[in-house]
């Protein structure tokens, strides 16, 4: 039996990379550059969740955690996902810079 303080540890660094991650993209509306590489390391994830799925099943493996087609869905949710934030990024309200 695990107790209350096995659970929170065990979920701590996963609630520090949310709190972590909430706050990038608070600060990214301020300053859409923290969206744009927030979007080029989510695609880099999500390429690489969907290659690794496409291997395991192409190799007929099984992974610790899921499934390969779980982790296909997954790469392309956050695939899909960063896109949308990279698409985002640049449609803010403000003007363009004259030089």
């Amino acid at each position: 039996m695990h107790t209350p303080c096995q659970c929170i540890t065990a979920f701590l660094p996963l609630i520090v990379a949310g709190i972590i991650l909430l706050g990038l993209l608070v600060w990214g509306f301020k300053n859409p550059l923290v969206w744009r590489m927030l979007a080029v390391v989510g695609m880099g994830t999500g390429v690489g969740f969907l290659v690794w799925g496409i291997m395991l099943a192409a190799m007929r493996e099984s992974p610790a955690l899921g499934s390969p087609a779980g982790i296909i869905a997954a790469g392309a949710g956050v695939l899909v996902s960063t896109t949308a934030l990279f698409v985002i990024s640049f449609c803010s309200g403000r003007p363009a810079r004259k030089e």
